[in-house]
């Protein structure tokens, strides 16, 4: 079993993936969130400058942001720098694409992108908005073709399950573990849950901070229609829908995403303090003692995957890092 963890793209990419490797993780994704975060290719090549051994990817890459031949020229240029280093996850977009105002993808786009992605990366002619496209770079400003790299695929239903199946490298699986597909050779499940330091409980600062976001994360992916459940079916969802609903809805998107697996901002803050009695019962739950936390990993693996990716959250995410380290290298 692989172990990663995943990020915002941020100034902290260098470090985040230094550390990271010290700690023995496999692989470490950034977000590709241009509202939000800093380039994700500009942060990829820094995170690979400043390490030798882990794998770095996007996690999410989002393909409508760029063309994609300058999405190619991109992967191409970083196989270069570190050969062997890179993987590319893509999806539809829930952040990328709604913080600037606009619906996920269709799986047909996907479905086109990720053609049109693999037949320039092999050095093939690929039809692109209505014109022929190839990767016609001389000697020295591209690898040669075909630049082989693992290209996986971010989905949860059946459509984008069946677009990963057929044309991609892998699946990266958010839904229910029960759920999760079988017959990937590449399969990416969530290692979920904020594990206990030794002699710490749920109820400590940093547990109940850690907490918070992914408290109040189901309310986004509520409204923004990532979860099978409606914000009312959540703890006070009606309050939250409320609160938010305040904000005019042609910047409301702003208003949902600000911060967006960053830190809480003010409106979720206030949220989550209002209903505390809500909040520590979740953090109760989603804690993990240091003694299950091996329990955890081997569940996934049974569940068939091959790669499980944590999250961690600043300020501070060099801990959350180290609390993962009982089943690093594992």
């Amino acid at each position: 079993m692989q172990i990663g963890c995943a990020f915002a793209a941020g100034f902290e990419a260098p470090r985040q993936a230094q550390v990271a490797e010290s700690l023995g993780y496999d692989f470490i994704g950034f977000y590709d969130s241009p509202a939000l975060g800093t380039d994700i290719w500009l942060t990829l090549a820094e995170a690979l400058r400043a390490t030798e051994r882990i794998t770095v990817g996007s996690y999410v890459l989002i393909p409508s942001l760029r063309h994609p031949m300058a999405q190619a020229s991109a992967i191409a240029t970083l196989c270069h720098s570190a050969p062997g280093r890179l993987e590319i996850g893509m999806g539809t977009g829930f952040t990328g694409r709604r913080a600037i105002g606009q619906r996920p993808l269709s799986w047909a786009f996907m479905r086109q992108f990720i053609e049109q992605l693999r037949g320039l990366l092999e050095g093939g002619e690929v039809e692109i908005d209505g014109a022929i496209g190839r990767m016609i770079h001389p000697r020295g400003y591209a690898p040669e073709r075909p630049i082989e790299i693992p290209l996986m695929v971010a989905a949860n239903g059946p459509k984008g399950i069946r677009v990963a199946r057929n044309l991609a490298d892998g699946l990266i699986y958010g839904g229910p573990e029960e759920d999760a597909p079988s017959g990937f050779d590449r399969l990416e499940l969530a290692l979920s849950g904020i594990p206990l330091e030794e002699g710490e409980d749920a109820a400590s600062p940093r547990v109940i901070e850690a907490a918070r976001i992914w408290f109040t994360l189901r309310y986004h992916l509520a409204y923004d229609g990532f979860s099978s459940a409606s914000v009312e079916s959540l703890p006070h969802g009606d309050a939250w829908l409320e609160m938010i609903e305040r904000t005019p809805e042609a910047t409301r998107h702003l208003k949902v995403h600000d911060r967006h697996l960053v830190e809480v901002n003010e409106h979720d803050h206030e949220f989550s303090e209002r209903y505390r009695d809500e909040l520590e019962a979740f953090a109760r739950t989603a804690a993990i003692p240091p003694s299950e936390l091996s329990d955890r990993v081997e569940r996934l693996t049974a569940l068939g995957a091959t790669r499980a990716m944590t999250w961690t959250i600043r300020p501070d995410w060099e801990r959350g890092l180290r609390s993962f380290q009982p089943v690093l290298g594992d």
